[in-house]
């Protein structure tokens, strides 16, 4: 009987709960994305309504590419912070777009935090390049 109920439980409550969150469903231009040309704009698309709250990105070092995830994941970036006019979101959307200043070829790094309805603290890293032609 305990047994039937603990699967009933995981079951009903597991998956309520990772509808509860909202993950960011997709970011143009794409993580890990090689551009030709630099982007204008960040934007960023979640399952659903989010605030954003951070938004930060850096001109990545080459050395910076030898990080292994795991370490970037709770290191701060060695790149050069680019100043953006950001400002933090105080309407709940599903979608959040940033102005870029202009950038150059090169390796960025973006660093997001978002706060979902349910008042989980969200956030990301996503990486892409501009190669240039």
């Amino acid at each position: 009987m305990f047994r039937s109920i603990v699967a009933v439980f995981t079951l009903v409550v597991f998956p309520l709960m990772a509808l509860a969150h909202s993950p960011l469903e997709k970011a143009i231009p794409a993580n890990g994305a090689v551009l030709e040309t630099p982007p204008t704009e960040y934007k960023m698309l979640f399952k659903s309504p989010a605030r954003l709250i951070k938004f930060d990105i850096f001109q990545k070092n080459e050395n910076d590419n030898k990080k292994s995830l795991l370490k970037s994941l709770f290191k701060s970036s060695n790149g050069k912070l680019i100043e953006i006019n950001f400002k933090p979101s105080l309407v709940m959307s599903e979608s959040h777009l940033i102005k870029l200043p202009e950038i150059n070829n090169g390796s960025y790094e973006v660093r997001w935090r978002a706060v979902g309805e349910d008042g989980h603290v969200l956030k990301g890293i996503h990486t892409f390049e501009i190669k240039g032609k």
